[in-house]
């Protein structure tokens, strides 16, 4: 199923991520979460990708690497260069549980 998704090149302490912004039910099943990772890695090659929802008052949350999450605590995100883009994404299928760790 393809899918559109609001997303932001960031680079911080020369690291470069990508940062997806979704709805905050993703957060609540990591197996999913993981797999719309894997599915995002194609649109940004070389990068990685965290995903990012916001709460009521606006603060952001982020799913993903936790080296890649410490480094985006200290960004504006809101400031962020966001566009919209489309990837390819089956949550129908399972997701193996040995590459999450890669993610």
């Amino acid at each position: 199923m393809e899918s559109k998704f609001e997303a932001a090149v960031v680079t911080e302490q020369g690291k470069t991520i990508a940062v997806v912004s979704v709805q905050p039910s993703i957060f609540h099943n990591s197996n999913n979460a993981t797999m719309i990772i894997k599915a995002l890695l194609p649109v940004f090659p070389g990068m990685p990708v965290v995903l990012m929802t916001l709460d009521n008052q606006g603060t952001p949350a982020y799913y993903g690497r936790s080296d890649l999450i410490l480094l985006l605590e200290t960004v504006n995100i809101k400031e962020a260069p966001w566009k919209e883009v489309t990837a390819e994404i089956d949550l129908s299928k399972s997701c193996p549980t040995k590459e999450v760790e890669d993610v």
